[in-house]
């Protein structure tokens, strides 16, 4: 005890070296194997093996050689053990060995010959073939058989040949060698020993196996598994097969032991053995199908000598694993759990096998009997039936689908290869299912054919039935896009090779696959993210290839309220072979604008429509034809299916539609597909009577051609409110592209000015309606401002050309004109910009410029308050000739105004008038209280109002204006109008009141006057003039009254006092003077009035007047046009009189 103690503490330490046993085990395994064969062992060692709880004898460097030194079999390890009797006759032979850590390979030839390789794949260590197989017929004998040994060192004579069956498919012919040879080896095993004497256990530990089937080309390896094979004592064979792998252990453990009476114990175990290597191996249809499922169970049989069980009982549990179509991943089959049980019958010789599938909430339980043939003539019968199946999505689900009748009955022949199933049926009490057909594979491609006819069934149901590999990528679409509906009928009929039905193989035929279905009250969602079509009636058509369904009507519910109506749908797959077969669907669509602009507007439309309007602010009513064509596929992604729409929208109105604008039509028709979108026809924009045609691709800018004519409102609605510097109609022509997001719109633009009336459009420009005008200019919106490109301004007379840039409130920033020119002859320049200060800065520059347009608009001003006007501005203008009226011109003008918050803070005027008088204007100090005002003056009055056309018959005479400025508000401008020293010439009436002399040659002097004083206010067009005073050596007078040029009239009063100095004497005696005349007036004069337009006024006279002295005189005055206003005080500028 003591000494085996310390044999067990020292093994737990490490191996013991025991070279010394060396020779003696390398001429036991040669023993073993025979003449012809070398043995090199690299030493030897006793050690404790850990997993089998023993002590072994184990040697290093194993290496078998061949007669030729070809080295057939070799491992890092191996364990022997030593026959005890041989140990004992003096002959030590083996009778236990196994490798360890060695590398073997078994390699199935394409005639099923197995051959064995351990370390080297140069000779093989170990071969079985089907030839050596004994006559199914020959008994197997007892291993207790003292013949058995002479037996084993006979050569077995060859098979006696079965007779020739007819070709079957590769999976069913192959087996049969493949048992064959497995069955002779394992006859040769049990009569003479593994190594053919005293050699009982081989194997392989810890070791790697790679199995090499030649006869399909498929390999797969095993890992750290280990290998027994044990010839029992009382005779047979065991094999045992797993590996230890952390991730996956599995065991498969099989035995055969003779039994009395020629029978033999047949006994299977496995733990979790995958489904995939029992496929390989078995190389059932390993080509399409994958399984990998983990099988446990035990299988114990009573074979006969006669080969029929006489006793067969086992269970397999198959746990959670799936199953897949390698071609097709839409197949796909999930297990949970499925578990069969087997007993044979031996009374009725029938196979009885109650099963169980459970795939999340599918369970089938249902009892298969197999019969096998009574009558002789080899056809075996199959029955499944009983129990029955519920088919579910999910554990809990509400559409679960129950089957409690089911009876399948079928016929199987192998001498034919044909399987028939005869009339069946599956169903419960509301729905009915009829099955019939066969499979037929005694040919290279089995044929399939296969009746199927339904009841009545709701749409869930159907999609619980239709199988999987049946038409799986339509099936997958339906499951996926098909909610609920009733299925009057469903009628499938096939008749197809078998290659055609898989996803792998060739097309379908046309006649091989007919599948009809009709139903009514559909929902279906044909796109993901988009609404479903509710209420449909559907026919579905599958023939061969190509699958079709219609859609009768059925409607779109988009929200509360807003529905779409869908009629003469077809969704059809021309094609359903490729792996994304294309499908094609076409319907008819009629609803609100509204429903169809929220449509447009969801998450799966919205990149591609590009929709310009909004639900809300939308109406009409619309009729469209609808295309689409998308690839069936999982997960479809955006973009990949294509759509065209043709639409016809009637009473159509949407808000900020074009360019922010309201778009209204009677009919309106818009195309759109994957690139874009297209509207077009006659429209109302913001009540404007236009022609529209607005194209929007996908990912570019919106094309919009516009053809309109607007007038002030229409101007004002699209945000071009002029103020009145340009009236009337004005025929437009726009095109160009909006931008999508923050882009520049850009707008290729032509005006007709004809009929429009202008008025300092430009500085300087008026242009009456019916004159010929033309503008064109591309207009760029880059919010927030507005760019006017290549601006060309042709008229009679008129060339204009630059650029302009306007902000968001229609501020100029910035402008240039190199050709600047409003009348016939001009050549000037203009530029502006705005300063940092916000103020705009015009230059002026030029050799000559026609400015009786700017004059005019300057004694006028604006002609309505709405004009806009620039409040801070700053003006240079040099010009060698101004073009003025009655052929008066300015000659060296240089002009430089400043203007802040719509008020002149600075003015500095100068420029030759006349006969070289100067004019000149600047801002001066006013009386005592210091205001500012605008003081214009020259010595030429004469020259100064024939260049304005205010009065064209004063000659000569120095005057002076002061004039309040202008203000932002527009309030009117009070001043003072004075001259001295002038003639007027030309009038004739007023020649006579004063009796001017006739020069020689019939010629008139004049009438001279030393002085006028009139006080004025300005304000929107007019000029109101009162307390007028004329004085001169002969004649003097009173006027007032008033000059609207926006009416074009001048009317003014007044009475003309000769021989003025002595007549006007009455009037300044106390008391009486203002019975006699008053203070301006005389005892005598004459009443007069001017009235007509301004630049031609008549003067006329009422001589009556004359006859009536004094304050009896106002009984002749000629009406007044003013209106009573408060007599004001105006002083004059500080030392003017």
């Amino acid at each position: 005890m003591l000494a085996l103690f310390a044999l067990w503490w020292r093994l737990s330490s490490g191996p013991i070296e025991l070279d010394i046993a060396t020779p003696w085990l390398t001429a036991a395994i040669k023993e073993n194997l025979g003449a012809g064969h070398e043995v090199e062992i690299g030493g030897t060692q006793l050690e404790r093996d850990a997993k089998k709880g023993r002590t072994s004898l184990r040697i290093r460097d194993i290496v078998v050689r061949d007669a030729d030194g070809t080295i057939v079999a070799s491992a890092p390890k191996a364990e022997v053990g030593i026959s005890g009797v041989s140990l004992l006759l003096g002959r030590i032979r083996a009778e236990r060995l196994s490798l360890v850590g060695a590398e073997m390979a078994v390699r199935i030839e394409s005639d099923s010959k197995l051959t064995v390789f351990a370390g080297s794949n140069k000779r093989p260590f170990v071969t079985a073939s089907a030839a050596s197989a004994p006559a199914p017929s020959q008994p197997i004998r007892s291993p207790a058989n003292a013949e058995r040994a002479a037996a084993a060192a006979r050569p077995e004579p060859p098979a006696s040949a079965a007779p020739l069956a007819p070709a079957a498919p590769a999976s069913v012919r192959s087996s049969v060698p493949d048992l064959a040879a497995l069955i002779a080896w394992i006859e040769r095993l049990d009569a003479s020993g593994l190594d053919g004497r005293e050699l009982t256990e081989i194997g392989l530990q810890g070791g790697n196996l790679t199995v090499d089937d030649q006869r399909n080309g498929k390999q797969w390896t095993f890992t750290n598994i280990d290998l027994s094979v044990t010839r029992p004592k009382g005779g047979g064979i065991a094999v045992a097969l797993g590996s230890h792998s952390l991730e996956r252990p599995w065991h498969l453990r099989a035995a055969m032991t003779p039994g009395q009476q020629g029978h033999r114990i047949i006994d299977i175990e496995t733990q979790k053995l995958s489904t995939k290597d029992v496929m390989l191996a078995m190389r059932l249809n390993a080509d399409q199908y994958e399984s990998d499922l983990p099988l446990s169970g035990r299988i114990r049989a009573d074979v006969g000598p006669d080969g029929i069980p006489y006793m067969l009982d086992g269970r397999i549990v198959v746990e959670k694993g799936l199953i897949v179509d390698l071609d097709d991943p839409l197949v796909r089959v999930p297990i949970d759990r499925a578990e069969i049980s087997l007993d044979w019958d031996k009374s009725r010789r029938a196979l009885v096998a109650p099963f169980q599938v459970v795939s999340g909430g599918t369970r089938i339980t249902l009892l298969a009997q197999f019969e096998s043939p009574h009558d002789g003539s080899g056809i075996w019968g199959l029955q499944i039936s009983g129990g029955g199946a519920v088919l579910a999505s999910a554990p809990v689900d509400p559409h679960a689908l129950v089957l409690n009748r089911v009876l399948l009955r079928m016929r199987i022949n192998p001498a034919k290869q044909r399987i028939d199933l005869d009339p069946s049926e599956v169903g419960n009490t509301d729905l009915g299912i009829a099955l019939t057909g066969s499979l037929d594979f005694s040919g290279d491609d089995p044929r399939v054919t296969l009746g199927f006819a339904s009841t009545r069934m709701s749409v869930a149901a159907m999609k619980r039935l239709w199988p999987v590999t049946v038409a799986s990528k339509v099936r997958a679409w339906v499951v996926d896009h098909v909610q609920a509906g009733t299925i009057e009928r469903i009628d499938i009929s096939t008749n197809a090779p078998w290659s055609t039905l898989k996803s792998s193989g060739p097309p379908v035929p046309d006649d091989g696959l007919l599948i009809q279905l009709t139903g009514h009250g559909g929902e279906m969602r044909p796109v993901e993210g988009l609404p479903a079509i509710r209420d449909a009636d559907v026919n579905l058509h599958i023939s061969g290839r190509t699958a079709v369904i219609n859609i009768g009507r059925g409607n779109v519910d988009i929200s509360a309220g807003r529905k779409l109506s869908i009629t003469n749908g077809v969704f059809e797959v021309p094609d359903t072979f490729p792996k994304a077969p294309p499908a094609k669907v076409r319907f008819r669509l009629d609803g609100s604008v509204p429903a169809a602009v929220e449509l447009l507007s969801m998450q799966r439309l919205r990149d591609f429509s590009g929709a310009p309007i909004e639900a809300s602010t939308s109406r009409g009513t619309l009729t469209a034809q609808v295309t689409l064509a998308l690839p069936l596929k999982e997960d479809l992604a955006p973009g990949s299916s294509l759509y065209t729409v043709n639409m016809d929208i009637a009473n159509f109105a949407a808000e900020r539609m074009v360019m922010g604008q309201k778009v209204e039509a009677a009919l309106l028709k818009v195309s759109a597909n994957n690139l874009g979108h297209w509207i077009r026809g006659d429209v109302k924009m913001n009540g404007v009577p236009s022609v529209l045609d607005y194209r929007k691709p996908r990912d570019g800018d919106a094309d919009v051609r516009v053809q309109a004519t607007l007038d002030e409102n229409a101007r004002s609605k699209f945000g071009f409110d002029l103020g009145g510097v340009l009236t009337g109609p004005v025929p437009i022509k726009l095109s160009g592209r909006v931008a999508a997001n923050d882009g520049d719109s850009r707008f290729a633009v032509e005006a007709d000015l004809t009929q429009s009336k202008v008025d300092n459009l430009l500085p300087g420009w008026v242009k009456p309606p019916g004159r010929p005008g033309r503008a064109t200019f591309t207009l760029i919106k880059q919010p927030p401002a507005t760019r006017i490109e290549d601006l060309v301004v042709e008229g009679a007379g008129t060339s204009v050309k630059g650029t302009l840039e306007v902000d968001a409130a229609g501020d100029v920033v910035s402008a240039n004109f190199p050709v600047f020119a409003v009348s016939d002859g001009d050549k000037a320049t203009l530029k502006a910009e705005r300063g940092a200060d916000g103020a705009l800065r015009v230059s002026v520059r030029g050799d000559v410029y026609d400015g009786r347009g700017f004059v005019k608009s300057t004694l006028t001003g604006p002609a309505n308050s709405k004009q806009k006007t620039d409040k801070d501005v700053d003006l240079d203008i040099k010009i060698g000739t101004v073009v003025g009226f009655n052929g008066e011109t300015l000659r060296g003008l240089d002009l430089r105004l400043s203007r802040r918050s719509g008020v002149i803070t600075s003015l500095a005027l100068n420029a030759k008038l006349g006969r070289d008088a100067p004019l000149t204007g600047d801002l001066r100090g006013r009386g005592s209280n210091g205001r500012q005002l605008v003081f214009i003056e020259s010595n030429d009055a004469g020259a100064f109002f024939r260049f304005t056309d205010m009065n064209s018959k004063v000659a000569g005479g120095a005057m002076w204006v002061a004039l309040d400025p202008q203000s932002a508000d527009l309030a009117p401008q009070e001043g003072i109008l004075n001259i001295r020293d002038f003639v007027v010439r030309g009038e004739a009436a007023l020649e006579r009141v004063a009796a001017a002399p006739e020069q020689a040659g019939g010629g008139s002097p004049g009438v001279q006057f030393s002085r006028l004083r009139v006080e004025f206010t300005r304000s929107l067009g007019r000029f109101t003039i009162r307390d007028g005073l004329l004085k001169g050596p002969t004649i003097g007078g009173t006027v007032e009254g008033y000059i609207d040029y926006h009416r074009d009239e001048v009317r003014m009063r007044g009475t003309f006092v000769p021989l003025y100095g002595l007549n006007n004497m009455f009037g300044q005696l106390p008391i009486v003077g203002p019975f006699l005349g008053g203070s301006n007036e005389g005892l005598l004069g004459v009443t007069y009035e001017v009235v007509g337009p301004p630049s031609t006024p008549v003067l006329r006279v009422n001589p009556i007047s004359a006859v009536a002295p004094g304050l009896l005189r106002k009984f002749f005055e000629f009406p007044g046009g003013n209106a009573p206003m408060p007599a004001q005080s105006y002083a004059e500028p500080a030392g003017r009189y």
